[in-house]
C-alpha cells in the first residue's frame, strides 16, 4: 500500500488522506487496542476566542467511542502545564497500544520552520517566547511512537492566527518568519500520518456553525460502516472543498502500508442491508480510477462488492498485469526497468542542479525508477554538503559573536572614559552657566521694572483718550437723536396732511414722492402701508382692469370695480397666457397699464365640444367628410340631447379704461 499512497501523492491525491482511524476485519478488531488523545482549545485569554474547537473535540471523542476505541483522553481549554501533562500521560497509554490517534483543534503557528500548538494561557509577545509558552508539534507526534501498528495525528489548527501580526521578531536567526497556520512536516517513522485541515502555509476556516468544515466532514463520512478510509477521505476532501468554495483543501503527510481499513466494520450480509448511494459509489470509482493501481481497485471491490461500478472495477483489474502472490510480511520489490522518456527528460533538468527540493521531488515522482537510486545518492551528497556548510556557518557565526562581544567590551570601556571626562567638563560648564544666568536674571529684572513703568504710563494715556472718544461719541449720538426726532416730527405732520386727502390722484403722487424722501425710520412702515392701500386693488384700478380684460377676451363679466371670482379668473387666465404666477394676484397701476397695451384676443376663445373658435365667436365644427358626418350624426345627436346646454354666448360692450380714451367690443364665453 506504500506504493499506492506514493503514486497517489504524486498525482495530488495525498491531500485526500486527512486522518486515519483504523479498525480491521471484525475478528482482527477485537484483538486490537486503540487509544486516542483529543484536545480542543477555544477560550484563549490573550487573543480572541474560537467558538468551535471545544465542540469539535467533544464530537470527535464521541466518534472514537462509537468506533470502539478502548481509551479516549479528552481535554478542553488546557493551559501550558496541563497540556504537557496530558501529552506525558498519553505516552504511557500509547506504549502498549496497536493504534494511537491524536486530535487537536485550536490555534497553531509556525515560527522559523518549527510548528507550535498554542495553549489557552499562552503569552507570545515575541518569537523567543514560543518554546516556553507553546507546545512543539514534534512533542505531540513523539507521544504516539509507542503504538505498534499505526500512529495518526489530526490537526484542525490552521486557522488565521492572531499572534502572527503581534509578535516581535527578536531571534538572531535571520528574523525568523511568524506565519499563520502550520508548515509542512514529514514524519520520521513509518506508518505515521500527520493530517492537516489545510495545506501547509494556508489557513483553515473555523466555520459559522457548530463545527469547522474539516471536522464536520470527518464526522459525516468516516463512520460509514465498511467504507474503506481512503475512499472516505476522498469524500471528506470533496465536501470541504465544496463547503469552502475551494478556499480550503485538507492535506496529509506520511504514508501507510497495505490493507483494507474502515472506521466501522461492515455489517454482516443479510437481507435488506442498505447499499451506498449511487453518487457515493461513482465518486469512489472516479477516485480509484485516477490512482489506477491494482491495490486501489482491490480496495474499491472490498467496499463495493456488487453493482454496475463493481463490474467496471473488475474489468479494470483484469487489464492490469498480474503480480506474484506475496506473503503477509513481504514487500514487493521495485521492478528493474529502464527509465521512461519522461523520467529521462525530468532527470536532465535536475541531474546537474544543487537544488535539494528539486531532487526530492524527482524521487517522490519516480520512486520505482532506476534513476531514483542515483538521485538519492546525489541527494545524500548535497545534504551532507549542506550540513557541513551549516556547521562552518555556525562556527563562523560563533567566532563573529566572540569578536562582537570583545568589541562591545572595548567600546564600553571607552564610553565610560568619555562619560567621565564629559561629566567633569559638564560640571564646569554648569557652574559658568549658573553665573551667567544669575547676571542675565538681574538684567532682565531691571529691564522688566522699566518696561512695567512705561506700560503703566501708556495705559493711563490710552484710557484717557478712550474716555474722551466715548464722551465725543455720546455727544454726537445725542445730537443725531435730537435731529432725528425733529425730522420725524416734521415728516409726521407732512404725512398727516397727505393722508387726509383720502387717496385722490394728486395725493397718491404726493405720497409716492414722500415715500422716497422720508428719513424717519419709525414712519416708513406707515407710509408704505398707506401707499399700498391707495395703489393696490382699489375699486378704480379693479374697474379699469376688468375693462381691459374684457377687451382682450380674458373676462366676460361687467366692470363693477369689485374684486370677485370672475375677475380673479380673468386675471389668472391672462397671467397663465403670459406664463407668470397666478397666485396672490394684485391689481396695480402698472398691471392696468400693461393690460392697456395688449392686443385683442390675447386670451383664446373657449368653445364647447363640437364647436371651434372664429375670432370671438364659436361655430359648429365642420365634419371631416360627408360619410363620416352621416356615420357620426346619430352619436352627436345623442350627445347633444344628453349633454347640458352650453352657456349662451354673450356680447358685451366694454369701454376702455386706463385713460386711453378708446372703446372695444368683445364677444366670448361667459365666466
Amino acid at each position: 500500500m506504500k506504493r499506492l499512497l506514493t503514486i497517489a501523492a504524486a498525482i495530488g491525491w495525498a491531500s485526500l488522506v486527512v486522518a486515519v482511524l483504523v479498525t480491521m476485519a471484525p475478528s482482527q478488531a477485537l484483538a486490537e487496542r486503540r487509544v486516542a488523545l483529543v484536545v480542543g482549545n477555544s477560550n484563549y485569554t490573550a487573543v480572541p476566542q474560537l467558538p468551535n474547537p471545544s465542540r469539535d473535540a467533544d464530537a470527535v471523542a464521541k466518534m472514537f467511542k462509537a468506533a470502539g476505541f478502548e481509551t479516549i483522553e479528552t481535554y478542553l481549554d488546557v493551559g501550558n502545564l496541563d497540556f504537557k501533562r496530558a501529552i506525558r500521560k498519553f505516552e504511557d497509554i500509547a506504549m502498549d497500544a496497536d493504534v494511537a490517534v491524536l486530535f487537536y483543534a485550536g490555534h497553531g503557528i509556525e515560527i522559523g520552520g518549527t510548528n507550535y500548538l498554542i495553549p489557552v494561557d499562552a503569552r507570545l509577545a515575541s518569537d523567543r517566547d514560543a518554546p516556553d509558552e507553546a507546545i512543539p508539534l514534534d512533542r505531540l507526534v513523539l507521544s504516539a511512537d509507542g503504538a505498534k501498528k499505526l500512529r495518526v495525528i489530526i490537526l484542525d489548527a490552521c486557522r488565521d492566527n492572531p499572534y502572527a501580526g503581534k509578535m516581535r521578531r527578536e531571534s538572531r536567526a535571520a528574523l525568523r518568519a511568524v506565519s499563520s497556520g502550520l508548515g509542512k512536516v514529514e514524519p520520521s517513522s513509518t506508518d505515521t500520518l500527520i493530517a492537516y485541515a489545510a495545506k501547509a502555509g494556508s489557513t483553515a476556516e473555523d466555520g459559522e456553525r457548530n463545527h469547522s468544515p474539516f471536522t464536520a466532514a470527518l464526522l459525516k463520512h468516516l463512520t460509514v460502516p465498511g467504507l474503506d478510509l481512503r475512499l472516505a477521505f476522498g469524500r471528506v476532501k470533496d465536501e470541504v472543498m465544496k463547503t469552502t468554495n475551494g478556499r480550503q483543501e485538507p492535506f496529509v503527510y506520511g504514508s501507510l502500508g497495505g490493507g483494507n481499513y474502515s472506521l466501522v466494520a461492515a455489517p454482516a450480509e443479510t437481507t435488506g442491508v442498505s447499499t451506498p448511494a449511487a453518487a457515493d459509489v461513482k465518486a469512489d470509482y472516479d477516485l480509484v480510477e485516477k490512482i489506477g493501481s491494482r491495490k486501489a481497485w482491490e480496495v474499491f471491490l472490498s467496499t463495493h462488492k456488487t453493482g454496475f461500478y463493481a463490474e467496471l472495477a473488475r474489468e479494470q483489474l483484469k487489464k492490469l498485469p498480474e503480480v506474484a502472490s506475496l506473503g503477509p510480511a513481504a514487500v514487493p520489490p521495485r521492478p528493474s526497468r529502464g527509465p521512461s522518456t519522461r523520467e529521462l527528460i525530468d532527470w536532465e533538468k535536475v541531474k546537474d542542479t544543487g537544488d535539494i527540493t528539486a531532487i526530492k521531488s524527482f524521487i517522490y515522482r519516480y520512486p520505482d525508477s532506476t534513476l531514483a537510486v542515483t538521485a538519492q545518492a546525489k541527494l545524500d551528497v548535497l545534504e551532507q554538503a549542506a550540513r557541513e556548510r551549516e556547521a562552518a556557518g555556525r562556527a563562523e557565526r560563533e567566532e563573529a559573536e566572540r569578536r562582537r562581544k570583545e568589541a562591545e567590551a572595548t567600546k564600553r570601556r571607552e564610553d565610560e572614559e568619555r562619560r567621565a571626562a564629559a561629566a567633569e567638563a559638564a560640571q564646569k560648564a554648569k557652574a559658568a552657566e549658573a553665573e551667567r544666568r544669575a547676571e542675565e536674571a538681574r538684567r532682565k529684572a531691571e529691564e522688566a521694572a522699566r518696561n512695567k513703568a512705561a506700560a503703566e504710563a501708556e495705559k493711563l494715556r490710552l484710557e484717557s483718550e478712550r474716555v474722551a472718544r466715548q464722551a465725543e461719541a455720546e455727544r454726537k449720538k445725542a445730537e443725531a437723536a435730537a435731529a432725528q426726532e425733529t425730522a420725524c416730527k416734521s415728516e409726521s405732520e407732512r404725512f398727516d396732511v397727505i393722508a387726509a386727502k383720502s387717496g385722490e390722484d394728486a395725493s397718491v403722487e404726493d405720497l409716492k414722492r414722500f415715500a422716497k424722501e422720508v428719513s424717519c425710520e419709525r414712519l416708513k412702515p406707515q407710509v408704505t402701508a398707506k401707499l399700498e392701500s391707495w395703489t393696490i386693488n382699489t375699486p378704480t384700478l379693479i374697474k379699469s382692469a376688468q375693462t381691459e380684460l374684457a377687451r382682450i377676451n380674458c373676462y366676460g363679466g361687467a366692470a363693477t370695480g369689485a374684486m370677485n371670482d370672475a375677475t380673479r379668473t380673468g386675471l389668472s387666465r391672462y397671467l397663465a397666457v403670459k406664463k407668470r404666477p397666478t397666485n396672490n394676484v394684485k391689481v396695480t397701476p402698472e398691471l392696468v397699464s400693461e393690460l392697456n397695451k395688449q392686443a385683442a384676443l390675447t386670451c383664446p376663445t373657449l368653445c364647447p365640444r363640437g364647436e371651434t373658435a372664429q375670432g370671438t365667436s364659436c361655430v359648429a365644427a365642420k365634419p371631416a367628410s360627408t360619410k363620416a358626418a352621416k356615420r357620426d350624426e346619430p352619436r352627436r345627436e345623442t350627445r347633444r340631447r344628453e349633454a347640458p346646454r352650453p352657456q349662451q354666448h354673450q356680447r358685451q360692450q366694454a369701454s376702455s379704461g386706463g385713460g386711453a380714451g378708446r372703446a372695444a367690443t368683445m364677444i366670448g364665453v361667459g365666466f
